[in-house]
């Protein structure tokens, strides 16, 4: 049986997913804003706990990733700069994540949250692509 909390950060990669499939960066964001925040408290609570370096590290990690990825409604214009900055934290949405595949080997989180971290680092390639392949569609000018 999965425990609560975990059902939730289940549901904040649901979020995320919902904005990749949507393609709607406020849900996309939101997910990952919601992902990081909860890892954060996470991290930090077994940092309190153990005071254990490896898991205040995370917890920085995961805070970053959470700043990174504030929602915002700012409209996509598919400029240079817009996609530039897309790529540039997409990337960094990955290899956060990618060294969150990590966290289940130094702390008590259930096996499962190595999945969910694998399956945030590849959403945010799969944003990357798309912006890339000019298939995230453009806000209206205003």
């Amino acid at each position: 049986m999965l425990e609560p909390k975990i059902i939730v950060v289940i549901i904040f990669v649901l979020i995320t997913l919902y904005g990749v499939i949507t393609k709607k960066r406020v849900f996309f964001n939101l997910g990952y804003f919601l992902y990081g925040l909860s890892v954060f408290v996470a991290e930090l609570n077994e940092y309190f706990d153990i005071q254990s370096f490896s898991h205040l590290l995370f917890a920085i990690l995961f805070l970053l990733q959470a700043i990174l990825s504030i929602p915002n409604k700012l409209p996509y214009n598919g400029s240079k700069l817009a996609k530039s900055a897309a790529v540039k934290i997409y990337s960094c949405l990955s290899i956060i994540n990618l060294v969150g595949i990590l966290v289940p080997y130094t702390s008590p989180a259930p096996e499962i949250t190595f999945y969910l971290h694998a399956a945030m680092a590849i959403f945010p390639m799969v944003a990357v692509v798309l912006i890339l392949t000019n298939k995230i569609p453009l806000s209206p000018s205003e």
